[in-house]
């Protein structure tokens, strides 16, 4: 294949990755033989290579999404992220040291100087300046540091100069609960036609469920920067001066958030932020004190607030834990986990039993509002939904539940309202784009704002335009992992 073919019409990726690595290692072989660049450069390089291997071969080159993702990662969070890479990846990026000492030491035995010889010097340099790809790596780690700082400036622009402008409700005194979940696929959930009955109280209590809600990303930055700000759809970019909560500040309603979610210490996260943008702010973690706090501790904020008598709208976030990795960890209060005779699904069956505690943390905050509606308090509505769903990896042991992948069904998350008074259940099959979640709450609110298309979660309709994501999902080539049937391995409690 000649060289000028090679640049207008790309091979397919298989060979891009041999001609990468044929190149790369023409690179090395300049400066393998060399005792000062082996020791400064190609050693340094194996070392950064053997860390991030198993990371690439998961998620590829760095991009700001991981970065920033990277920047906003407590220690807690790194261990699990760590454990639930295969250790068999961890064994093979041993290999990249080893194999880099043994061509050194090979090569100054054998005496090999190949800058020596002009015409391989002339060829290899000039085959390296054509494909530049062996700077592939660390081009694109500058290129996501640059823009991770350039999106935590713009951050900081905007945490105290939104930029809504007017805004207008028609919402009478009411509380609003947005319930966002964590990492719960849809088709783990009951009410969804899952065949273990994990949720028995979305069941029952009427309701409003969206069949075809998608998320904006793949993990929880990319995911609730895009849907709790006015994003740019085209760029699929979040909107820092633009947030859910400012929004509902201009348009006079009280603002709370709780949160089970850990504050990342001196620097915010993007959603962190964005939270303490509330007029009141809860955080039951952080940094410092690391633990594996309960999604049920929200449950005495949430009364405190609810009890407080108020004649204009409040916006209640309860920001949970859910069904994040290790999702062994979060069902530790749980009586009557669900468990399997086969080892191989114990995970799954703690996945399946964490959609249980997040129904039972919907069901005790519907209580709580209930009670308080009936002791003279507002009418209310719930919304909760999930910011990414989670993909399956089998390894040695057993089946493993993570967010260290991405699957087609990644984007396929549940969307319910609960509201007070309903008088039936209603499932919607509308198939609904998280790049449209900020104005489909903004509707819930009724919220009035120029800068804000009318835009309805819950009218039955599909969005006109989805910005490419269908195209997105389509390209994912990880085969399509459903949902694990448990039910005939489960164990009499």
């Amino acid at each position: 294949m000649q060289i000028y073919q090679i640049l207008i019409y790309p091979p397919p990726p298989r060979i891009q990755r041999a001609i990468t690595t044929f190149l790369f290692a023409i690179f090395l072989f300049f400066l393998i033989p060399s005792k000062i660049t082996f020791w400064t450069i190609v050693f340094p390089l194996s070392l950064i290579a053997t860390v991030y291997r198993p990371i690439a071969y998961i998620y590829g080159p760095p991009d700001y999404q991981a970065m920033v993702s990277a920047f906003s990662t407590t220690f807690s969070e790194a261990k699990e992220f760590l454990c639930l890479i295969p250790a068999s990846l961890y064994l093979k990026s041993l290999l990249i040291p080893v194999t880099a000492s043994i061509a050194y030491y090979l090569a100054r035995l054998t005496g090999i100087k190949p800058w020596k010889n002009k015409t391989l010097v002339l060829i290899s340099f000039s085959l390296l300046i054509i494909s530049l790809e062996p700077t592939l790596f660390f081009r694109k780690t500058f290129n996501a540091g640059e823009e991770t700082k350039e999106q935590l400036a713009m951050l900081q622009k905007y945490i105290k100069n939104p930029l809504w402008g007017k805004t207008e409700t028609t919402s009478l005194p009411k509380d609003y609960v947005l319930i966002i979940g964590e990492s719960a696929r849809k088709d783990y959930f009951h009410i969804y036609g899952y065949p273990v009955p994990n949720t028995p109280f979305l069941d029952k209590i009427n309701s409003t469920v969206v069949n075809g809600m998608k998320s904006a990303g793949t993990y929880t930055i990319a995911s609730l920067t895009r849907m709790l700000t006015l994003p740019n759809k085209q760029k699929w970019e979040a909107d820092y001066g633009r947030t859910l909560i400012d929004l509902a500040k201009s348009a006079g309603i009280e603002t709370y958030w709780i949160s089970t979610q850990g504050v990342f210490g001196q620097f915010d996260t993007p959603v962190t932020a964005i939270a303490k943008k509330s007029d009141h702010s809860i955080f039951l973690n952080s940094n410092y004190e690391e633990r594996n706090v309960s999604d049920l501790n929200i449950l005495k904020e949430f009364q405190k607030i609810v009890k407080i008598k108020s004649h204009k709208p409040r916006l209640i976030v309860l920001h949970t834990m859910g069904s994040h990795p290790l999702v062994c960890r979060r069902i530790l209060d749980i009586k009557d986990p669900y468990l399997v005779t086969d080892s191989n699904l114990d995970t799954v069956a703690c996945y399946v039993t964490s959609i249980k505690k997040t129904d039972l943390f919907i069901e005790k905050v519907y209580e709580i509002l209930e009670k308080q509606k009936d002791d003279g308090g507002n009418p209310f509505s719930i919304i909760y939904f999930s910011d990414h769903g989670q993909v399956h990896t089998q390894t040695s042991s057993q089946i493993k539940i993570h967010n260290n992948a991405v699957s087609k069904l990644h984007y396929d998350i549940p969307l319910i309202k609960i509201d007070s008074g309903q008088g039936e259940s209603v499932t919607l099959e509308s198939q609904k784009s998280g790049l449209n979640f900020t104005e489909g709450l903004a509707h819930w609110m009724g919220i009035k704002n120029d800068q804000l298309s009318e835009y309805d979660l819950f009218d039955g309709k599909n969005d006109p335009e989805d910005y490419g994501l269908k195209e997105k999902i389509k390209s994912i080539k990880t085969p399509l992992d459903k949902a694990i049937d448990i039910s005939p391995y489960l164990k009499e409690n």
